[in-house]
């Protein structure tokens, strides 16, 4: 037989005995255990090599593997092969004289040697034979997934011999099996480096580039204890966006956060959520006059944006020396919020620790909570909005209560725990679906108040879907306040959303409109059809010249518009009349209605 042809592999199994089919098994089965198993790449290799010998008494066997970029084939595996062998063999370069690996290679095609110490495929590895008595060598080589030749696996006697039936067999098993072993490697190398990748880009804010909130925990868990923290509130980016636009705003955030960098020294910066930025000093010994160094510069170096310079500003919370810090300069940051604009804070155990009541009521009202929400005792109250045109309720807004105990517990004493603990969303699905419930049992409509976090997660418009469909209730009864915040600075993402619900026929109201600054643009592209007027502007309307020309801008603007308006917190006669002289469409507070579990007269 020619020793470029091979026999198949079923007639090389028919000419082989029932002991050498059992160590074929044998190999394949070792090999493949260890491979399932997760076993190093270069233990799998080392074992089929060392197997191979055994079943060739006076031999050494080798797998050697194609460098891609090089072209040059090195030794990976030879357990049995000196140290000098191995060195001799590394940078080989396939060829028609490279010996039985180079040539398996060079032709992707097996190849048998009997005398290494004359054939011409072996001119340029001939004093290696001859030193290592190298009498004879088997090649098989080594194909990806492809077909394409990647390596050799091969065995190299120390006598002048030919490959029996059961050698060809058990070169070309030992060369599948180690196939599988590189593929399987390979595999793992590139899912680890796309893991790798996928950390790191999670490891940093999309935006800007710089290391996120889950980076600077991260660092914090490893920083000594003289470090210091000082958390950056961005003044102003509220209204950027809203005279600017979103795209203004984020840039704006890039060229603050790329030159907090770049003059930050030793401190490391951190890119938190929206305007929030971080700076992590190892040690720091006075804050206040580093942050005065900050402040000199942003006032001396606006940013340039589309023509125009903005002079940033920032209020500052600091936490040093000590642990939990950024809990510390949140707090602290929080501080410098209520002194105002460009203000700093730092943190003062005796004044800012929180008092162990305090922590022992987050704690109770984590449990009630829970327990509420297991048992049902998150129940749907309903306040009446009057029609100012012919004084008659066909609207009410949904107001969530605790029950438990016996007793009932308004928003204010459970609502900030459950935003700590991320149940806002569970506590709008059960209030929907309250409000939908009333629907069926009343004419009219009913508002539901939705949050930012739950347009951040998406569900709504198929969750709203699903329960009007179940309950067989029109869409355009149901009306979703959103807060006046999310419709003036929204996320792109936020505005397809509400205007796909819009667009399935639900409502949309502004909720205590006139708190910040307001898109007026975006109010019109949402096409909102209520907007409710907060209540600290209402509350003392009749006493109050500047809250009544604030009031009068909004009932004139939403007029022009076509968007109802609503009163929130009409609580006496005078009030009332100062509301219907100004045009308000409806109004809402104890004067006509009080919260209820069901409406009066229904």
């Amino acid at each position: 037989m020619s020793e470029g042809l091979m026999p198949s592999a079923t007639e090389t199994e028919l000419s082989l005995s029932i002991d050498q089919l059992d160590h074929i098994l044998g190999l394949q089965q070792t090999i493949c255990s260890l491979v399932a198993s997760g076993a190093p790449f270069l233990d799998v290799i080392n074992e089929t090599c060392r197997m191979a010998e055994q079943l060739l008494p006076g031999s050494v066997a080798s797998f050697m593997r194609l460098d891609d970029q090089s072209g040059l084939m090195n030794v990976v595996a030879a357990p049995s092969v000196p140290e000098t062998g191995r060195e001799r063999l590394q940078g080989l370069r396939p060829g028609p004289a490279s010996g039985s690996c180079g040539n398996a290679v060079y032709g992707n095609a097996p190849t048998f040697v009997f005398n290494t110490f004359e054939d011409p495929r072996w001119t340029d590895l001939r004093d290696l034979a001859v030193d290592f008595n190298l009498c004879s060598c088997w090649s098989m080589p080594v194909r990806d997934e492809e077909g394409r030749a990647i390596g050799s696996f091969a065995l190299s006697s120390f006598e002048h011999r030919r490959p029996s039936g059961f050698h060809r067999r058990l070169l070309e098993v030992g060369a599948a099996l180690i196939s599988i072993a590189v593929l399987r490697h390979a595999q793992h190398q590139r899912l680890e480096a796309e893991k790798d990748a996928l950390i790191e880009r999670m490891k940093q804010d999309a935006l800007t580039g710089l290391p996120n909130g889950q980076s600077l925990v991260q660092a914090l868990r490893q920083v000594p204890s003289s470090s210091v923290l000082i958390l950056l509130n961005l003044n102003n980016l509220g209204l950027i966006n809203t005279r600017y636009g979103l795209k203004a705003g984020d840039h704006l955030l890039q060229a603050f956060g790329q030159e907090l960098a770049r003059i930050s020294g030793h401190g490391r910066v951190f890119r938190g959520s929206a305007d929030e930025f971080a700076l992590l000093y190892d040690e720091l010994e006075h804050p206040e006059q580093e942050l005065a160094r900050l402040r000199k510069h942003f006032f001396n170096e606006p940013a340039e944006l589309e023509g125009a310079s903005f002079y940033l500003t920032f209020n500052a919370g600091v936490a040093q020396q000590g642990e939990d810090l950024l809990r510390r300069s949140m707090v602290a940051l929080k501080r410098a919020r209520l002194r105002g604009k460009n203000a700093t804070h730092v943190y003062d155990p005796a004044i800012d620790e929180p008092v162990k009541q305090q922590q022992v009521d987050y704690i109770g009202w984590s449990v009630r909570l829970h327990e509420a929400l297991q048992n049902g005792g998150i129940r749907a109250w309903f306040q009446g909005i009057r029609d100012n045109h012919d004084g008659v309720i066909r609207k009410w807004e949904t107001l969530v209560r605790l029950e438990h105990g016996g007793e009932i517990f308004g928003p204010v004493q459970f609502l900030p725990v459950a935003e700590l603990t991320g149940l806002m969303p569970v506590i709008t699905r059960q209030m929907v679906e309250q409000a939908v419930s009333l629907l069926q049992r009343v004419d009219g409509e009913v508002s539901v108040n939705i949050t930012e976090t739950d347009l951040e997660l998406g569900y709504l418009p198929d969750f709203l879907e699903q329960e009007t469909r179940a309950r067989g209730v029109d869409p355009k009864r149901l009306i979703l306040e959103i807060h006046e915040g999310v419709s003036s600075g929204s996320k792109q993402a936020f505005v397809e959303q509400l205007q796909q619900l819009k667009r399935s026929g639900y409502q949309l109201a502004i909720d205590d409109f006139g708190t910040e600054y307001s898109n007026f643009e975006r109010i019109l592209e949402l096409e909102i059809d209520m907007i409710k007027v907060d209540a600290k502007y209402i509350r003392n309307i009749h006493l109050d010249p500047t809250s009544y020309e604030i009031v009068r801008a909004i009932v004139f603007f939403a007029r022009n518009a076509g968007i109802r308006t609503v009163a929130e917190f009409v609580h006496c006669k005078e009030v009332q009349a100062i509301v219907e002289s100004l045009g308000i469409d409806a109004s809402q507070g104890f004067l006509f209605s009080e919260p209820e579990p069901f409406p009066s007269g229904h």
